[in-house]
């Protein structure tokens, strides 16, 4: 995995919210005319912001990545790109491989579809035929430990099933990159460290994995080396205690004081 200068730009207040339906109504219709008119007059461009900016960093083979950083530094946001659900702004994503993405519990899976059929759908989606998947579904069913619910609609699970499947469904089936962020709050403690181990297992057989907590325990149980993304952009990268101590330092420096105590 090579990242070269990646960057991804929203837009905001490009529509404001009117506080009634007719104004909005409105605002939805006038929407195309405004856009031309920027382009043909001048006046006020749209304000933006960058979720991430001027990202760069390769992953090996086999290598453990965590990405930290407090809420906001753009750890979601890279990791949807290199997923392919959101396309950069600037830069490049180069890939070399198949991905599996467990992001957020629920997605790739259709909630009306069992999660037998969603195993089968997710295989799909990352181009495996249909033989390839039938040999790792019961490795997969096993490890989520759903039993008989296994043939029922997923919009039926509890959330600690639903993650169980996903993760057992990302861990199991045949992609060379896989991205985990902040999953692995949901459920027990006892499952935490199955999927931890699982995780060390994936990638000595030489799989590349990005890594999102911010449970710095498993951070440093798990990966080989990390990068702190602040306001969008990396502040460190290298060894993983040294990523540890700037977030840290970083979450600190936002705490604020504690109030002082009256003398008696």
């Amino acid at each position: 995995m090579r990242i070269e200068g990646l960057g991804k730009r929203f837009v905001v207040n490009e529509l404001r919210h009117p506080g009634r339906l007719s104004e909005l109504l409105g605002a939805l219709l006038a929407l195309p005319f405004r856009s031309r008119a920027r382009d043909t007059a001048s006046g006020p461009a749209p304000e933006s912001i960058w979720a991430i900016k001027d990202v760069s960093f390769e992953v090996q083979p086999g290598q453990v990545l965590g990405v930290i950083g407090r809420n906001g530094s753009g750890k979601s946001t890279l990791l949807k790109i290199l997923a392919r659900i959101t396309s950069p702004t600037e830069g490049n994503a180069i890939l070399g491989g198949r991905v599996g993405a467990l992001l957020e519990v629920g997605t790739g899976f259709h909630p009306d579809l069992s999660g037998r059929q969603n195993i089968l759908l997710n295989g799909t989606m990352l181009g495996m035929t249909p033989r390839e998947i039938q040999g790792c579904e019961e490795a997969i069913i096993d490890f989520a430990e759903i039993g008989d619910f296994i043939d029922t609609p997923v919009k039926h699970y509890s959330s600690g099933m639903f993650m169980r499947l996903a993760f057992a469904v990302a861990a199991h089936l045949d992609a060379e990159i896989m991205l985990v962020d902040e999953v692995l709050a949901v459920g027990d403690a006892a499952f935490q460290d199955k999927c931890k181990d699982k995780i060390r297992e994936i990638a000595s057989s030489g799989r590349t994995i990005l890594f999102t907590s911010h449970d710095m325990e498993a951070i440093a149980r798990i990966c080989g080396s990390a990068i702190v993304l602040d306001r969008g952009r990396i502040v460190y990268q290298g060894a993983v205690s040294g990523a540890v101590d700037r977030y840290r330092a970083d979450m600190q420096a936002l705490r604020p004081l504690a109030p002082a105590v009256p003398a008696a």
